[in-house]
């Protein structure tokens, strides 16, 4: 019986790690990844874009979730027309606590 207590615990718990982020601390996390490169244009300097724009949602004890962490809306935060690349920041406090998803969008 303790086995199958363990294996159940095991798996459980593999579960659970595969759908957090690749970086991750449970007490806390402060991750950008950069996600996607569009319409890569050489001609400027980083060619990402000379606008930005950020859109979040957040969630508290994983029960209240608001926001828009959306492409399209961190485009019309930043003024942007034509995206050309896309990060993505996650952040955690105590786990589940506080948890906030942001969407960094560059372009013209």
């Amino acid at each position: 019986m303790r086995k199958i207590m363990l294996l159940a615990a095991a798996l459980v718990l593999v579960s659970v790690t595969n759908c957090l982020p690749i970086v991750y601390g449970s007490l806390y996390t402060n991750v950008t990844d950069n996600a996607t490169i569009f319409n890569r244009d050489n001609s400027q300097k980083d060619g990402i874009g000379e606008k930005s724009g950020e859109a979040c949602a957040s969630s508290i004890l994983a029960l209240i979730a608001t926001g828009d962490a959306g492409i399209k809306a961190a485009a019309k935060k930043g003024g942007i027309k034509v995206v050309k690349s896309i990060d993505f920041n996650r952040s955690n406090v105590l786990g589940s606590v506080y948890v906030s998803n942001c969407t960094i969008a560059y372009g013209d």
